[in-house]
């Protein structure tokens, strides 16, 4: 009797014992496995700007679960990464990192998150592939402790790593001007820029062609901006002509512009090197003074006004041709004259058949004259109008009796009268 009571006692203090354990979650599982990719295209080319996206990959896997179905589940498990922080660093590759950690939170088993990162690809970066160190900082489930009626207790580890994620810096054309010529461009006109190109990349570009770009806000425009080259070769070199023009509203001094080059690759991908900005020298505009005195003309009369243009510009004014703009009271049947070829600091003398009407006031005058003239490269241009000065004067005593009609009929009664006297004398002695 006691045998069997001591039976049913033990059976019964098992079953206590073994209560908890059986009610509690079996789990059999390793630490969080974690992976690093790129979203997307891991290739670049040098002088990139670019956003390159991480994909973060939790691969773990539970190796053995099991659950009283009386006793909800624990919510963490040890294959999850908890609060995961991402951070990426160059790793010696020609590549700066401009963004700096990012958290992405959890990242359970089979799941994944992404971070995106600002990296900029070093100018001269040699083709190859590179490893960038991507650091991984987190928290797992390291061991839970059974404390007995459905209670637990969680003891988590952090942990840090680093994953190697490549990329590849595919070979490119990159240009750079190691000699630049400018030549006739002056303000307002239009000129030459000669410009030497240098393939510094390390890829052979077909179908080569390198075009000016204008840069917003300078004067310089070009007009005549692409030239074809072909194959260009790492360490070629090529010389190139283009025509620009600047603005008249453009002053003596050195102004930006662009140059690119467009290729294709042995892939057959059409591509562009990005533009490089050049100074370029502007001369002064050619511009036109009144070196002559005011003519001094007369009511009434046909004169001939005689003006002295000055270049006081920066180029040769080529077929140089002046005009004088007759305005009341003025008119003017010969109103254009001829001056050639004026270089800068030379003149030229014009000179124009000019009426004065009778009843012009007397004062000094300022009438408007421009020179219509060509550049180096035979563009017709104008210049900005000057002043030129004709001063009209008061008619002098004896001229003013001269100029009168009553005047003039008693000197020619006179005239005739003496005439006719000196005809009746010769009469007389005959």
């Amino acid at each position: 009797m006691n045998t069997k009571r001591y039976i049913i006692l033990s059976i019964a203090i098992i079953m206590m014992i073994c209560a908890p354990v059986m009610a509690a979650e079996k789990i059999s599982a390793g630490p969080p496995d974690m992976r690093v990719s790129v979203a997307g295209s891991d290739e670049y080319y040098p002088g990139d700007s670019s956003a390159i996206t991480i994909t973060i990959e939790n691969t773990a896997t539970l190796d053995f679960q099991s659950q009283d179905p009386s006793v909800p589940a624990r919510e963490d498990r040890p294959t999850t990464a908890k609060n995961v922080l991402v951070s990426v660093e160059s790793g010696g590759a020609p590549v700066q990192i401009k963004t700096s950690g990012q958290l992405v939170g959890d990242i359970v088993a089979g799941r994944s998150a992404s971070a995106t990162f600002e990296i900029r690809i070093a100018k001269d970066a040699p083709a190859g592939t590179y490893t960038l160190p991507v650091t991984l900082t987190y928290t797992y489930l390291y061991y839970s402790e059974d404390l007995g009626d459905s209670a637990v207790r969680y003891y988590y580890k952090d942990k840090t790593e680093t994953l190697p994620l490549e990329i590849v810096i595919r070979p490119d054309v990159r240009i750079e001007v190691v000699f630049l010529e400018v030549q006739n461009l002056n303000v307002g006109t239009e000129g030459y820029i000669i410009a030497t190109v240098k393939n510094v990349g390390h890829e052979t570009g077909s179908e080569g062609t390198l075009t000016l770009q204008r840069v917003p806000g300078s004067p310089i425009i070009p007009t005549d901006a692409s030239s074809f080259i072909g194959e260009f070769s790492p360490g070629e070199t090529v010389t190139v002509t283009f025509k620009a023009s600047a603005s008249v509203n453009a002053e003596e001094s050195t102004y930006p512009i662009g140059i690119l080059l467009s290729y294709e690759n042995p892939e057959g991908d059409k591509l562009s090197t990005s533009p490089i900005t050049m100074g370029v020298p502007t001369g002064a505009k050619i511009r036109f003074e009144i070196e002559s005195p005011a003519s001094r003309l007369r009511p009434g009369e046909t004169g001939i006004v005689t003006v002295t243009y000055h270049n006081i510009g920066g180029a040769t004014a080529y077929d140089a041709v002046s005009r004088l703009s007759a305005v009341d009271p003025f008119t003017s049947n010969d109103d254009t004259a001829y001056l050639g070829d004026i270089a800068p600091g030379e003149s030229a003398v014009a000179k124009y058949e000019v009426i004065v009407k009778k009843d012009a006031t007397i004062k000094t005058y300022g009438l408007d004259s421009e020179v219509r003239y060509k550049d180096a490269l035979s563009n017709s241009l104008i210049s900005d109008p000057v002043k030129v000065r004709i001063e009209i004067a008061e008619v002098s005593g004896l001229m003013s009796a001269l100029t009168n009609p009553v005047v003039i009929i008693l000197v020619l009664f006179a005239v005739l009268g003496a005439g006719y006297y000196l005809y009746t004398q010769r009469k007389k002695n005959e």
